[in-house]
């Protein structure tokens, strides 16, 4: 073979090797990633957990935790964590959303009722509304770092989403409802407002505002700096709140009446009239991220069905129902990155 031949044959089998290294490129498999949109929803009568496919409204699984009393549930983006309180054993779970199993759980105080996480997921609130007290958990390291005494029955909690104040509303034997607002730093109170009866909190960073239903028929939107009151509405039987993604809208369940109010949160004045749901005691409330459904809880000794809503500008209209665990009582939608 010639000096040239030679070199030819080298060039052939440089360019065959490039080539199949290119085909090599072009074959390999890139790990492809696609998204859940679960509803989890204590079951307070079932010691369980429902997840719900957010989509489709099918039941994908139930977690059941032995000798429990869920209550309230939260997902933590930030953590890729769900957390439901337990009132019957005075404990916080934690549960991998990827298996939907419980991986340990967090000693709180006595009664945990409401609880909320701030924007950052470092911190968890939760109330316990039979030693009136807020058990502050850690979520870098799960451990509880500091146990306020608020001297009366805490019921509903909202941290902001820049992490900066808590708001806790109580509920007084004796004297008029408060809505309490503290320092997530200090733990110290920084202000207090008198409210209705029974309320519950929601905060919406657009215009820095709390919004406070109230059972004996009002919602206040409060300033979310002082809690000076901004507006006060009456609104029957006001219970649960969730807000649109957007803040332009809010929620609110009647519990009494069995409706749901889609309210303007610029005036606070109603964006529709009420509408009558199907089941009774209509409780808590959550959007998905779309800011397109609504899913409801209807509470009860009995009670075992989730409502759904489609929402076409603040609109509410009935979807449907979905059997779940027996008193199905707080509940959490989130969406994640699965493999």
């Amino acid at each position: 073979m010639t000096k040239k031949n030679v070199i030819r044959s080298f060039k052939i089998i440089a360019l065959t090797l490039l080539l199949q290294g290119c085909k090599s490129d072009d074959d390999t498999t890139i790990p492809q990633t696609s998204t859940e949109e679960i509803v989890a929803v204590a079951n307070r009568a079932s010691e369980s957990v429902s997840f719900v496919d957010a989509n489709t409204n099918l039941v994908l699984s139930t977690l059941t935790i032995t000798g429990s009393e869920p209550m309230y549930v939260v997902y933590v983006p930030n953590r890729d964590r769900i957390y439901v309180g337990d009132r019957a054993e005075n404990k916080v779970y934690v549960i991998d959303p990827k298996t939907r199993t419980v991986e340990t759980s967090i000693a709180v105080g006595n009664g945990v009722f409401h609880m909320w996480p701030n924007g950052q997921g470092s911190q968890l609130w939760v109330n316990n509304d039979v030693d009136n007290t807020v058990s502050v958990i850690d979520l870098v390291n799960n451990t509880v770092i500091q146990t306020i005494d608020v001297g009366s029955k805490p019921h509903d909690v909202f941290v902001t989403k820049d992490g900066s104040k808590a708001y806790v509303s109580i509920i007084n034997p004796t004297t008029a409802d408060q809505i309490y607002m503290y320092s997530t730093s200090t733990f110290a109170k920084t202000g207090e407002a008198t409210v209705g009866e029974d309320p519950h909190v929601f905060h919406i960073a657009t215009g820095n505002k709390l919004f406070v239903p109230c059972q004996s028929g009002q919602v206040y939107a409060l300033n979310g700096t002082d809690l000076t009151e901004i507006t006060n509405e009456a609104y029957t039987g006001a219970h649960g709140i969730f807000s649109a993604p957007d803040d332009g809208n809010i929620y609110v369940a009647n519990i009494v009446d069995a409706q749901l109010y889609s309210i303007n949160a610029s005036t606070s004045m109603p964006n529709t009239t009420a509408l009558d749901v199907v089941d009774a005691k209509p409780h808590n409330l959550t959007v998905n991220e779309n800011g397109d459904k609504l899913f409801v809880t209807h509470s009860g000794p009995t009670a075992n069905k989730l409502s759904t809503y489609t929402i076409n500008s603040g609109t509410l209209t009935a979807q449907t129902t979905i059997d779940i665990g027996t008193n199905p009582f707080g509940l959490a939608y989130y969406k994640r990155t699965v493999n």
